[in-house]
């Protein structure tokens, strides 16, 4: 399923992102266009500007001056007509509209703008007209420029200038490699990135599918052992007397085992209720001395059974005045010391302290056993998660440590566990005074 959904977001990723920066190169080539057109017509103008100049010197005739532009084959064409409308000179046209065509259409484009420079005057001086763009029989472009020559002898001739211009598939060629090396590199990009980043989206969503899978599993097979136990000590009873040992007997380990599945479903009820978050807080004043007191008291006796030193370090000043809920709190502590005194030897010490700062206040429970694994510490406050793989003992499911965790964080808290100096382990939960 998660392949399938990653793949489907790869593409539409590559796609989305493909077709953002397929539309920026194209408004990037559509501007680089109008810029080249705009660097086209510009030429196009100081080369006019530059061959006026030759000619207005009157030392060279046309031909020595406009041949060397065809010899560096600049698309353009010359007309050179004197005041009476007579060709005094013309070049040779190779453009796909015939050049009689081009002169006849720039012509009605210099009479529709009435330019003073095609009318002359009683006193001609070398000037130019601006730059008029117009089209070909085979949708080609053409920019043309008249200007008025005067040479020294007060001769004057009109010039007219045609430039083809370049297509816009003539402009954009010579951007193509670029623009397309740019596109493809883009592509690679996008597609390694894409996987790179929807890898890392989907990887808490495939930790907790996986968790999910290993939570079934894990609660079928701890629900299974209990169900066995409770149908075999069943049959057991149909065979014996009321009043015979063994029925006595049996029905302990029932009770005991329905104890233990009740507990089970409990706390896997409390976690079902943490994912839909369903857990409610009911927030009130903490009466801090009470609680560790009323922790102790629980306690005292099952650590006098086991042997087991139960220390209380309760603060000497007062504790400040702590909102948050009382009952979550305990049990996240009872967890802990149900672990302590899980995982104590006789003659061995637990002690509860508390640590209170400016912003916060900690409980730890501290014991001096056998301590946790450093490889398994991070993985401890995780759902069925038990460092006796075989599952040996009965009496702990994984789940203790994952609910404390979970009310932890539930009440914008932080549950956790160091090593006890001298060996052991500390399990600690810090929880806002404010």
């Amino acid at each position: 399923m998660l392949k399938t959904l990653s793949r489907k977001l790869n593409v539409l990723f590559v796609t989305a992102i493909m077709l953002i920066i397929t539309v920026i190169m194209a408004i990037l080539c559509k501007n680089y266009v109008r810029m080249e057109q705009k660097n086209e017509s510009a030429f196009f103008q100081r080369m006019v500007t530059q061959m006026m100049y030759q000619l207005e010197d009157g030392d060279r005739g046309f031909e020595s001056v406009i041949t060397p532009y065809h010899k560096y084959k600049y698309p353009i064409f010359c007309n050179v007509r004197d005041r009476s409308g007579n060709i005094r000179y013309q070049t040779d046209s190779d453009f796909p509209t015939d050049a009689d065509i081009l002169l006849e259409r720039f012509r009605m484009q210099v009479n529709r703008m009435q330019t003073s420079t095609i009318a002359g005057g009683n006193k001609p001086i070398t000037d130019q007209s601006g730059i008029f763009e117009f089209e070909g029989n085979k949708k080609d472009n053409y920019l043309g420029i008249l200007a008025t020559i005067v040479l020294p002898d007060e001769t004057d001739y009109h010039l007219s200038l045609i430039y083809k211009r370049k297509s816009v598939f003539d402009i954009v060629r010579m951007q193509m490699f670029l623009y397309f090396f740019l596109w493809l590199f883009s592509l690679i990009a996008v597609v390694i990135m894409s996987r790179f980043l929807i890898k890392r989206a989907l990887k808490p969503t495939e930790a907790m599918l996986k968790s999910q899978k290993d939570f079934i599993a894990s609660a079928s097979h701890e629900l299974k052992s209990p169900l066995a136990v409770i149908l075999a000590n069943v049959e057991k009873l149909e065979r014996f007397s009321v009043d015979s040992p063994s029925f006595k007997k049996s029905v302990k380990v029932l009770d005991s085992e329905c104890m233990r599945m009740s507990k089970l479903v409990r706390d896997m009820l409390l976690l079902a209720a943490s994912d839909a978050g369903s857990w409610t807080l009911c927030k009130n004043i903490v009466d801090i001395d009470t609680l560790l007191i009323s922790l102790y008291e629980i306690y005292e006796p099952i650590c006098i059974g086991k042997k087991i030193c139960l220390h209380l370090d309760i603060c000497e000043n007062r504790y400040p005045e702590f909102y948050t809920d009382g009952e979550r709190l305990f049990q996240i502590l009872t967890i802990y010391m149900d672990n302590a005194v899980h995982h104590s030897v006789s003659n061995e010490r637990i002690e509860i302290q508390t640590k209170v700062t400016a912003k916060c206040i900690t409980f730890s429970i501290i014991d001096h056993g056998k301590g946790v694994p450093e490889d398994a510490r991070p993985y401890i406050f995780n759902r069925f998660y038990c460092a006796d793989k075989s599952r040996t003992d009965k009496s702990h499911f994984g789940l203790g440590l994952s609910i404390a965790d979970e009310l932890a964080k539930k009440m914008n808290g932080v549950a956790g566990c160091k090593d006890t100096d001298g060996g052991g382990a500390t399990f600690f939960v810090t929880l806002p005074l404010k």
